[in-house]
């Protein structure tokens, strides 16, 4: 296993509702504590991410809380999507009074991972974008995109800034859609310690091929999380890892191999009619396959493959590696 280790966020354990069952497929019978403890029980999971402030608000019982569970905190995600005052966008919102209420959420969510002890919090602006078209004025939503990412980094300087990318939902677009995007307003934004976060499932939404996003983003320094789930590139179903795509995550890890990525593996999924465990689980034995597979690739045997184009080849050496 490369990079810091397993991370698992608790979003598996939240009820699985949808427009056609609110109510869910699941019920949540776990509080807070007892997701965390049951996170602590599964084999080689060394870290937790965390959604702030919905499930903790105060950082110094949930500090001690993680030690004697022995879970490292990854990353804390803001919260700027849930609420129904984000709808017409949280960081980039022409409403000055909204936009300043995330930027300031943002900023304490630092603070908060700074009284934990964690290194990293994430922005997901999920509610910045448009739904039809000529209902935003781009530039001015780009600007004040860049300007608040800005802002809230400078805000600790030390703490890590991962944003995370998505094509689409809950808006029909949104802004920061690919990792070419993110990273060209993460170069505007101008503060070292903001990176992107890739989201598996949400790479092959936009089209992406995930292991040439890791590249890219690491080219420029600035890969610094990672969420692992699969879907069918329609919707971001948040599967389990490599149950759909097995040949690309497999590359992608292979990608993240050879780049030298020194991050988590964080699992993202949320199962909807599945129970929460056993999908985590199979999660993780998928990972520790693949990323098994992807230590035994023979660098020097693949690079032949690749400097000669031999499409052929490299996928008759990697149904070497994994169907054996």
């Amino acid at each position: 296993m490369f990079g810091k280790g397993l991370s698992v966020a608790t979003v598996p354990f939240y009820p699985a509702a949808d427009r056609f069952v609110g109510a869910g497929y699941r019920k949540d019978p776990y509080t807070f504590e007892q997701k965390l403890e049951r996170i602590a029980t599964i084999g080689d999971v060394r870290g937790v991410e965390l959604s702030w402030p919905a499930e903790f608000e105060d950082p110094v019982p949930l500090k001690s809380k993680l030690r004697s569970l022995s879970l490292t905190p990854t990353n804390m995600e803001v919260e700027l999507f849930g609420s129904a005052k984000w709808k017409y966008g949280a960081l980039s919102c022409s409403d000055d009074t909204i936009r300043a209420q995330a930027i300031a959420l943002s900023k304490r969510c630092m603070e908060a991972a700074e009284g934990l002890g964690c290194e990293q919090i994430s922005l997901w602006p999920g509610q910045d974008g448009w739904d039809y078209p000529l209902q935003i004025d781009y530039a001015d939503a780009w600007a004040r995109t860049i300007d608040a990412i800005h802002e809230i980094a400078a805000h600790r300087p030390h703490i890590k800034v991962a944003v995370e990318y998505k094509l689409k939902e809950p808006r029909t677009h949104i802004l920061l859609a690919t990792v070419c995007k993110t990273l060209l307003a993460i170069a505007r934004a101008g503060q070292e310690n903001v990176g992107v976060m890739i989201d598996f499932g949400h790479s092959m939404m936009a089209l992406e091929s995930p292991a040439e996003a890791a590249v890219l983003a690491q080219t420029y320094g600035r890969l610094f999380h990672v969420h692992l789930n699969d879907n069918y590139r329609g919707w971001d179903d948040d599967m389990i890892v490599g149950s759909v795509h097995l040949w690309e995550t497999f590359e992608f890890f292979h990608a993240l191999r050879t780049i030298g990525y020194d991050g988590w593996l964080s699992l993202d999924v949320f199962p909807y009619r599945e129970e929460s465990i056993p999908s985590i689980r199979a999660s993780l034995d998928m990972v520790k396959r693949l990323t098994d597979a992807a230590e035994r690739v023979d660098r020097a045997r693949l690079a032949a493959l690749q400097k000669n184009n031999d499409a052929v080849g490299a996928t008759e050496y990697a149904r070497e590696l994994l169907l054996r």
